[in-house]
């Protein structure tokens, strides 16, 4: 079994979130630019889509043939965990991560 190190476990959020905001930013612009829908509008729906995409894993992960991963949804404490996260982000001021930018070019 792969021994997971706190470092390799933060890495790899770090990636995953890079990830995901990459997409989702590409997404929601597209979005705007063929509805014409104001970024708030855009971004409101969006945050419907995880709620909707959070329900659809959670009863992944319940009753008969749920999911064996080991994680159980608790819907009030994992929708606190989400709002949480929604709110930190929300007052969080942009800045550069040089960990998950992409190389530009080589010196």
């Amino acid at each position: 079994m792969e021994r997971v190190t706190h470092i390799d476990l933060e890495r790899r959020q770090d990636e995953a979130e890079a990830h995901i905001r990459a997409t989702m930013m590409k997404e929601l612009c597209e979005v705007m630019g063929a509805s014409g829908l104001p970024p708030i509008a855009v971004l409101r729906l969006a945050a419907r889509a995880i709620g909707t995409i959070y329900r659809e894993m959670a009863d992944a992960h319940t009753g008969i043939g749920a999911c064996q991963c080991g994680w159980r949804p608790q819907d009030a404490h994992d929708a606190d965990l989400l709002t949480t996260a929604l709110m930190a982000a929300c007052r969080a001021r942009a800045h550069e991560d040089l960990r998950v930018m992409q190389v530009a070019g080589s010196a």
